[in-house]
């Protein structure tokens, strides 16, 4: 399994091309799941309220053809999901580095012992969007 994670809070291009590089690294019968992240955790990281509650966010991120799976998380991190579900390849887009990657998160990645891939999106993302 290809696992990603993100608020997907007003999707736009970026999160759509986002999830089309992760899906490259599927291989024959492999899945793509996608863990959105809480409206608390849009509330501390991001400073804002959500534009969408997390239902309808992991809705919008479903309806995405090549999106096998979601999975709504209410922890702030993905470390739980990743610890769980164990994927092969742990992918996250162009505003993560080796260096921003949560601890916990990197930590679960080498207990599941899954891969981690950042994948470069074009385009703005929405912290960068003016509302």
């Amino acid at each position: 399994m290809i696992l990603c994670s993100g608020c997907f809070d007003g999707l736009h291009a970026g999160h759509v091309a986002y999830l089309e590089a992760a899906d490259r690294f599927r291989q024959p019968e492999e899945r793509l799941m996608v863990a959105v992240a809480p409206d608390s955790y849009i509330r501390t990281q991001k400073g804002r309220e959500p534009f969408w509650p997390q239902l309808e966010r992991g809705y919008a991120v479903e309806a995405i053809d090549y999106v096998d799976a979601v999975v709504l998380h209410e922890s702030p991190s993905v470390a739980e999901v990743i610890r769980l579900y164990r994927p092969r390849i742990f992918v996250k887009g162009s505003d993560w580095t080796e260096t921003t990657l949560p601890l916990d998160v990197q930590e679960a990645c080498v207990t599941a012992g899954c891969a981690v891939e950042f994948v470069y999106t074009p385009g703005k993302h929405t912290s960068q969007a003016r509302v």
